[in-house]
């Protein structure tokens, strides 16, 4: 299964209904949970064994770390596709600077070993501190783009209402890459 940039991922039971909504939002293709394997662990032999297994299936393996040794070592050793939440790892920002969770080494990490950083619209929708998590993810996407990670924009939905158009997560990106305060 390969990722298309616009491509849709609903955290949803597959049905047509969901297909057929998916659809009338502007999206050709849609990955339901029965397509992806979700990881939220701090073990890493649980996340090895995980992806692994995701991978013998053909899923989408997407891993939410917990700690930035978990998130580098999802990067280096394990076969995740999508590495996503990188934004809460640190639960307070320093004085001076945002504690995104990404920085330069991740990065180039990231992009030699291929992985993908995503980018959740739900997480917005979720989020007890809105406005810090947007700027995490701007930070976040500035390094991306610095550094020539591949990203992904989507969804993420937990819920039918939660779903949003493929323009809607176009203006989210724009938004996030735009210069200026």
């Amino acid at each position: 299964m390969s990722l298309k940039t616009y491509d849709n991922i609903i955290l949803l039971k597959k049905s047509a209904g969901l297909v057929e909504i998916s659809q009338a939002l502007g999206f050709g293709q849609s990955l339901f949970s029965e397509d992806v394997v979700v990881i939220r662990t701090e073990n890493k032999k649980t996340l090895l064994r995980d992806s692994l297994f995701g991978k013998k299936n053909r899923k989408i393996v997407i891993y939410f770390p917990s700690s930035e040794e978990m998130f580098r070592f999802a990067l280096e050793r394990t076969p995740v596709d999508i590495v996503m939440g990188a934004e809460g790892i640190h639960p307070k920002d320093s004085v001076h600077y945002l504690r995104s969770g990404i920085d330069q080494v991740l990065a180039s990490i990231a992009a030699d070993k291929g992985k993908i950083i995503g980018f959740s619209f739900s997480e917005i929708l979720h989020s007890r501190h809105p406005g810090r998590l947007l700027a995490r993810m701007k930070m976040n996407l500035n390094i991306c783009n610095k550094y020539k990670v591949k990203t992904f924009f989507g969804n993420f939905s937990l819920l039918r209402e939660e779903m949003r158009s493929k323009k809607d997560l176009m203006v989210f990106k724009l938004m996030l890459e735009a210069e200026g305060k």
